[in-house]
């Protein structure tokens, strides 16, 4: 009994540390004018100026057109990225081939080989998408691909083939064996890797710095950037506090409520693989 109080007062206070004192930093400062936000602290602002600084990040930032940029360049990437995942993932789980096996590791050693920016925008001139969200959209389901597909594929090699020997003996093609069969049960891994994904991509600023062009394709980390460079004297800690929490709730809200379903997910993809 004792010992269970100790872990538990243990994590509560590393909680408070590592979660509370940031997140109680962050919001203070979003909260304070520009002159009292010159010296970022932990006190409370003596003139609260929240509504003024979400209102000037939602306008000057221009976070209501990055929030819908990165809505749609996120969507686009994970949608792809899970779709192209399932099928390869699927090709690599039921495959004996030794060929096919050394796809399998070819393809996940993407993981850990960075994106080749410069030769993404040689390319991306060539066709005529340089600067666009589609560029974008491109570079980062290249870049994410690896990681789906090795999420993905230890998934799938749980799911029992006699399900698919079933519907193949009722007719149904590869295709809709695909479509009808394996996607659905894919869904606690999916969900689990598309907020993964969501995550890398919505965070991302340096592809996005290089392959984005003008303010209204800006994604919402373009946006915290052009807040903080604004003011070429001084930065404006307390429109980067504000910034930080818009960009950041979207994702905080989605582990609250996902956040049994991502760990499971997760442990079935990357174990289980």
């Amino acid at each position: 009994m004792i010992a269970k109080i100790v872990k538990y007062t243990l994590l509560s206070v590393s909680a408070l540390v590592f979660i509370g004192v940031p997140l109680e930093m962050i919001l203070v400062n979003a909260s304070k004018t520009f002159e009292e936000s010159q010296v970022p602290g932990f006190g409370l602002p003596h003139h609260w100026a929240i509504i003024a600084n979400f209102r000037a990040v939602l306008t000057e930032g221009a976070a209501s057109t990055g929030l819908l940029n990165s809505i749609a360049v996120t969507g686009c990437t994970v949608a792809l990225v899970l779709v192209a995942g399932s099928l390869a993932a699927w090709v690599f789980a039921r495959s004996d081939s030794r060929l096919v096996r050394t796809l399998f590791y070819a393809s996940i050693v993407g993981i850990l080989i960075p994106a080749p920016v410069i030769t993404s925008v040689y390319l991306d001139e060539r066709l005529g998408i340089q600067g666009t969200r589609l560029a974008l959209v491109g570079l980062y389901s290249g870049v994410y691909l690896s990681l789906g597909i090795f999420l993905i594929t230890g998934f799938v090699r749980t799911i029992p083939r006699e399900l698919e020997e079933a519907a193949q003996i009722d007719g149904a093609s590869r295709w809709r064996i695909f479509w009808r069969v394996i996607f659905p049960l894919l869904s606690p891994v999916l969900f689990a890797a598309g907020v993964v994904l969501w995550v890398y991509v919505w965070n991302d600023f340096f592809y996005a710095f290089f392959l984005l062009n003008g303010a209204a394709r800006q994604t919402l980390p373009l946006g915290l950037f052009s807040v903080v460079s604004s003011n070429s004297h001084s930065t404006n800690w307390n429109y980067v506090f504000a910034d930080v929490v818009v960009v950041s709730l979207p994702l905080v809200v989605v582990f609250v409520i996902g956040q049994r379903r991502i760990l499971a997910g997760v442990m079935a993809g990357g174990i289980k693989g």
